[in-house]
């Protein structure tokens, strides 16, 4: 009976992740922070813009 050997048996993407994957991970990432970005721009822009009325 031979041994197992993980190098031959399983390939780099045996691991369910592949180079498409990888690519769409990081765009997901970019527009992820970019959204975030956004919306803290705007939150920011409302309360500057409420504190100019109240003076």
């Amino acid at each position: 009976m031979e041994g197992f050997d993980p190098a031959i048996n399983y390939g780099p993407n045996d691991a369910g992740i592949s180079a498409l994957t990888i690519v769409l991970g990081i765009i997901g990432l970019i527009v992820f922070l970019w959204l975030f970005g956004e919306i803290y721009s705007q939150i920011t822009r409302f309360f500057q813009n409420n504190n100019k009325n109240d003076k």
